[in-house]
């Protein structure tokens, strides 16, 4: 094992393209994907900046490196910069010298400097990111025994994907998703990149069309095992008595899968089907996240906030000032005549102030304040923190994997 004493170590981004390879190579040691699935990432996205890609030299030799994946997410009607971390590697020849933390503290600093908002991380290892400010967020997913399929209903088929139907499944995610918080904001380009990516191709997509018309796609992991995931599944309304037929037929390519497993929203249609079914829920511990700056975070959710406030029969004639603070920072939402601004500064006299643990804030913007209120946050700003943050029909689509 390398120690970090006498040895030169340099924290830097945007790699020249000899340097990039040498990033594949400690990635093409690390996970068993190989360089090909890394590669292939960046080289087809038409949006790649090098100034995401973020790596560590010891003595002059590359040893370590973390990928920023740039996503546009979702809060109700607002859209938050998100700084997805992925590609997290270091050489084995180097580990043991904290590399990988600090390109992190690097690359937070940087998200900060250039207008990102909050940050993703997809992890196992809690308590390494931990340490660099990461929080795990629980997620809940459901399992379903794979029940046999019924009957084909009146007007509707079932179509593998084809390129030349992206656009109509382009359309149904943007109608499906477009105050729904948690998703990300696929542009027609990131679509044109996606069906490209290494994660696309690890999957099955099926399309439900009525009548000559596209109204339904669901995409499905591609493994020969008990368990396995839906990663997408959407639909337009019009669609929903062919959602099962859907499900059924998405179920029959994974023949050796005994359990299907989907993050649902409980407003999604086979939400239904899968408690009428005993499902059962899973925990799942691996989305960690990170407020990289709370001013712009709350100055983009002001007009959403505003809106959740003045639909609350509890705040909507109210004055409020509230003097939010979230760790080392603090904001001022002021709260008047049904508007709302947000500021840094808090005014002098009388305000109500809340201090919020930086996983539970997140946690409330993503699902919202829990019914039953939180230990953390005293009860007499239970009814403000609901108002500010409703129950939200949140889901992160599979698909969009870093």
């Amino acid at each position: 094992m390398t120690t970090a004493s006498d040895r030169t170590i340099t924290v830097t981004n945007r790699p020249t393209r000899d340097q990039l390879e040498k990033i594949y190579d400690i990635l093409d040691e690390c996970f068993s994907v190989g360089r090909t699935f890394f590669q292939e990432r960046l080289d087809l996205d038409s949006a790649y900046d090098p100034d995401t890609t973020w790596f560590a030299t010891v003595d002059g030799k590359i040893a370590a490196n973390v990928q920023i994946f740039p996503l546009s997410v979702r809060v109700g009607q607002a859209v938050l910069q998100a700084g997805a971390m992925g590609s997290v590697a270091a050489d084995p020849s180097y580990r043991g010298m904290g590399l990988t933390h600090k390109i992190l503290a690097a690359q937070t600093d940087y998200m900060r400097e250039t207008g990102y908002d909050i940050s993703l991380l997809l992890a196992s290892k809690h308590a390494f990111y931990e340490k660099v400010g990461w929080r795990l967020v629980p997620e809940t997913a459901y399992a379903v025994e794979k029940q046999p399929g019924g009957e084909q209903p009146d007007g509707y088929t079932i179509i593998p994907f084809d390129s030349r139907y992206l656009n109509d499944i382009r359309c149904i995610y943007d109608r499906f998703n477009q105050n729904r918080t948690y998703t990300v904001v696929r542009n027609e380009t990131y679509w044109e990149d996606l069906i490209h990516w290494p994660e696309w191709k690890k999957a099955d997509c099926l399309l439900l069309q009525q009548n000559n018309k596209i109204v339904a796609y669901g995409i499905i992991e591609k493994k020969d095992t008990e368990q396995v995931f839906i990663n997408e599944f959407i639909y337009l309304d019009e669609a929903a008595d062919g959602v099962e037929y859907l499900f059924h037929a998405l179920c029959r390519l994974r023949p050796k899968a005994r359990q299907i497993l989907a993050m649902l929203p409980e407003d999604h249609k086979l939400y239904s089907y899968y408690q009428q079914h005993q499902a059962q829920p899973v925990e799942i511990h691996i989305a960690m996240w990170k407020m990289i700056n709370l001013h712009s975070t709350f100055h983009k959710l002001q007009p959403e906030l505003e809106r959740r406030l003045n639909d609350n029969d509890r705040t909507a004639n109210q004055e409020l000032c509230i003097a939010l603070k979230c760790g080392e920072e603090r904001i001022c939402l002021d709260y008047r005549h049904q508007r709302l601004s947000v500021s840094e500064d808090i005014p002098a006299g009388s305000y109500v102030s809340i201090d919020v643990d930086e996983r539970n804030l997140i946690t409330y913007m993503i699902f919202g304040y829990p019914a039953e209120g939180a230990v953390e946050e005293a009860a007499e700003h239970a009814d403000i923190l609901r108002a500010l943050f409703p129950k939200q029909q949140a889901v992160f689509y599979l698909t969009d994997k870093f």
